[in-house]
């Protein structure tokens, strides 16, 4: 028998909306509101809902509905640029968290192409999940810290379409330095059972003095290299100008 759920999709994705069995979350919560759907409707989560909208259906209906982390645990100022719910142990050394992007996310703000989320907003909620969980459960103290990435590597094996989809964590490594703490993990993107996107990352924890210090000196011999090639640039030039004169 045909199911009868449909599918919630933000309404920015026109082209999937395209698609039989989805329906564009506000025109959901219109009918939420207006009584012509059940609160016990059976309604599947997508992607591209706001926080906002989540609550409301959260209030509306008997659905199991996740909510954004809180955006301080993903260094986000903004709740619309929170792509991730709540992290979970799910085993030894490893966490998962549901992706829930937010149609308005600066990472999408521009590039909205095709029925497919893009690439680099994969990358940004794995980027989030890895700082909630390094943060949470590998590091310690109180100090305040920075995120270094010392390498990233990624596999992109399907199209992740805005439907629901998970962030799985697995630590493979950590070493404590003076320093700070080198962190080795991979995160999987998960949608509909199969490895969708694959990221394989080390990251140095640092003091946050300690990394300023470092950010600092790195600007400032950054500066006098660029002045020092403009310099040479420039008498160059002159010279090259001075030789043609003569000619």
């Amino acid at each position: 028998m045909q199911s009868t759920a449909r599918i919630a999709v933000g309404d920015r994705f026109k082209e999937f909306l395209g698609n039989d069995g989805t329906v564009p979350a506000t025109a959901l919560l219109d009918e939420l509101r207006s009584g012509t759907l059940s609160p016990t409707a059976e309604i599947v989560l997508g992607q591209g809902l706001s926080g906002a909208q989540l609550r409301e259906l959260r209030d509306l209906t008997t659905a199991d509905v996740p909510l954004p982390v809180e955006r301080h645990l993903t260094h986000k100022y903004d709740e619309k640029n929170v792509l991730i719910g709540d992290v979970r142990e799910d085993g030894p050394d490893t966490y998962v968290a549901p992706l829930l992007l937010d149609e308005r996310v600066e990472v999408l703000a521009d590039h909205l192409t095709g029925q497919h989320i893009p690439a680099v907003t994969l990358l940004e909620a794995a980027r989030q999940t890895w700082t909630v969980v390094i943060e949470q459960h590998v590091v310690s103290g109180d100090a305040p810290t920075r995120f270094v990435i010392g390498s990233i590597r990624s596999a992109f094996n399907s199209f992740v379409f805005p439907l629901p989809a998970t962030i799985e964590f697995r630590l493979t490594g950590h070493r404590t330095s003076p320093v700070g703490t080198s962190v080795d993990c991979e995160l999987t993107v998960r949608q509909d059972g199969r490895a969708a996107a694959e990221f394989a990352v080390n990251i140095r924890v640092i003091p946050e003095a300690v990394a300023v210090k470092q950010e600092a000196m790195a600007a400032r011999q950054a500066i006098r290299s660029a002045l020092s090639g403009e310099i040479s640039g420039e008498i160059s030039g002159e010279t090259k100008a001075k030789a043609e004169a003569g000619r």
